[in-house]
């Protein structure tokens, strides 16, 4: 039940940290963030980054007493808070979508021969996403790079895709992939890491995700259906073979790669603090 609420909880924005500290606030009441530290087996700094940016959000309040304490603000309201802020964010695309076709328009025209333009466009659905994704892999013929949410590749497990990025490693092309690895993504990890494909672990990552073949085609998620989980799902992707683009991306990258975690150190660390928490979790069952 809690997981169920957490994943609905990211549709509306939340990373799985920040919906899951929520979700126990929700249920236990307010807390100080020892207290939150301890039930969610983290360290008090990590906790209280995740409440700053929930009180940025609108969906946890702080006490006037001290020590200070935490409390969730209702539901409705939590929700109320998320539709606004993506209300806006639609009104500002809307406001500036005009000014974004124009500079598109004029760069695709600006000294470039008609035979080295440019192309892109818009994938809608996460059927079209994945056969597009699948493209990019079996083409690629060096180097792959690609970042994914937490969810990400269990669906490229399950679609059989991972297979295809697989396939590439044993022809040669170098394969790199940056995720979140956690509990319900672990066996996915492991299975590209048998696969030759190089794996490593960020923190939250709340940026672009994207996938890049050869530095030349890439294609960027735009939206992710955090609602739906088959081939139906109301995905949106952007594809273009812009080196320029492809390029900044992997600068992008390179600068998260260096920056991030080995995937069996965090897979160990993961597995660990289970381990932790299930003993506890049988101790205080009825």
């Amino acid at each position: 039940m809690q997981q169920a609420l957490i994943e609905k909880l990211e549709a509306f924005g939340l990373s799985a940290k920040e919906a899951h500290l929520y979700a126990l606030l929700l249920k236990y009441g307010p807390k100080t963030t020892g207290e939150l530290a301890k039930l969610l087996h983290s360290y008090r700094v990590d906790v209280y980054r995740i409440l700053e940016t929930l009180a940025e959000k609108g969906m946890v309040e702080e006490s006037v007493e001290k020590p200070t304490k935490y409390a969730a603000v209702s539901v409705e309201a939590a929700l109320e808070a998320a539709m606004m802020r993506h209300a806006y964010e639609l009104r500002w695309m809307e406001e500036n979508r005009d000014e974004v076709l124009k500079l598109a328009h004029e760069y695709l025209s600006s000294d470039v021969l008609a035979n080295d333009l440019y192309t892109f466009k818009v994938i809608k659905g996460r059927s079209n996403t994945l056969a597009a994704m699948e493209q990019l892999v079996k083409t690629a013929e060096e180097r792959i790079v690609f970042i994914s949410s937490l969810g990400g590749i269990p669906i490229l497990s399950a679609s059989g895709l991972l297979e295809y990025f697989i396939d590439a490693t044993n022809r040669g092309v170098r394969v790199r992939y940056i995720t979140e690895i956690m509990l319900r993504n672990i066996d996915s990890v492991r299975e590209a890491l048998a696969g030759g494909i190089e794996v490593r672990h960020h923190d939250d990552y709340a940026g672009m995700r994207f996938l890049v073949a050869d530095a030349h085609e890439s294609l960027t998620t735009i939206t992710f259906d955090a609602l739906r989980h088959g081939k139906d799902a109301a995905d949106t992707a952007f594809w273009t073979n812009s080196p320029e683009y492809a390029q900044y991306l992997e600068a992008s990258f390179e600068l998260l790669w260096d920056n991030s975690a080995d995937a069996l150190q965090r897979i160990d660390h993961v597995l660990a603090d289970t381990q932790m928490t299930q003993p506890n979790a049988a101790k205080n069952s009825p």
